[in-house]
């Protein structure tokens, strides 16, 4: 990963900065972007099929908190933890707007800084915790895998959904309209990810390298495309184009998403983890 000197000079920013300029907006785009909205739907579906009323969770990656306060309306518990000042100033908002937004703590931070974070939090352990494609922001998983191992029960569950290093659908259509070099971009050490009028960097990883690094304190029990059939979201006007197509292809990603090889070529990978038991 490209130190800060280095970004610079690529004209890339730290990603909590760009989001800074960029919450309030962001919102807005998740409705606009139908691919954006159909990955985040599928993601929120995850969480209300493996988290009950009354969990005590931990997000990493809160963003402008719709996720926690969701799960928060469920009757769970969360504490929401974000880089971004903007987003969180967003996420906390909504949440004195909201009865139910006295269960949601929010903390700001990396993930990275997550086990100085919550170590004081009166209600350790988690029962759980999830991350929406935040992660692929993080340079160093291994912190992260290592803090989750000590403050989730043994046989909590914890999704993460992070950016994939081959994306089959992005590499088809970078293919098809002629422009080939966007079907390796990922395999590149730096990635952009363009947030708003900025660019920042994006760390693409394969499904073994994930597994690879949360595999030592959690046993992989699911896996899935996210999407599969699906172009990544910045191709959003893809659909803009072809509206009747959208439904389509959602319908063939979702029974596609678990498919064997396929659950591996997604835009993004959604990783279902289960904390093993200590022996």
């Amino acid at each position: 990963m490209p130190s800060m000197t280095e970004r610079s000079q690529l004209g890339l920013i730290e990603s909590s900065l760009a989001y800074d300029r960029y919450a309030s907006r962001y919102d807005a785009v998740l409705i606009e972007n139908k691919i954006n909205a159909y990955m985040r739907s599928q993601m929120m579906d995850e969480e209300r099929k493996t988290f009950s009323p009354g969990d005590n969770l931990l997000e990493i990656g809160c963003g402008t908190g719709d996720e926690a306060l969701e799960l928060a309306k469920r009757g769970c518990r969360v504490v929401a933890v974000d880089p971004s000042e903007g987003m969180l100033n967003q996420a906390r908002s909504k949440a004195n707007r909201a009865p139910f937004g006295v269960r949601v703590r929010f903390l700001k931070g990396y993930a990275r800084e997550i086990g100085t974070l919550v170590s004081t939090i009166e209600t350790l352990p988690f029962d759980g915790a999830y991350s929406s494609f935040a992660l692929s922001y993080e340079t160093n998983l291994e912190l992260v895998s290592e803090a989750l191992a000590l403050y989730i029960k043994p046989g909590g569950f914890f999704l993460a959904a992070l950016m994939n290093r081959i994306c089959a659908a992005e590499g088809l259509l970078a293919i098809g309209t002629l422009h080939p070099s966007m079907a390796g971009r990922r395999l590149a050490p730096i990635t952009r990810h363009k947030v708003g009028q900025v660019n920042t960097s994006i760390i693409a990883r394969t499904v073994h390298d994930v597994n690879r690094v949360f595999n030592p304190f959690f046993k992989l029990v699911d896996l899935r495309g996210l999407p599969v059939v699906l172009p990544p979201a910045y191709m959003n006007r893809l659909t803009r184009r072809f509206p009747g197509v959208m439904e389509l292809f959602e319908q063939v990603d979702a029974k596609t998403a678990r498919l064997p090889i396929l659950r591996g070529l997604g835009d993004h990978s959604l990783f279902r983890f289960r904390r093993r038991h200590a022996a």
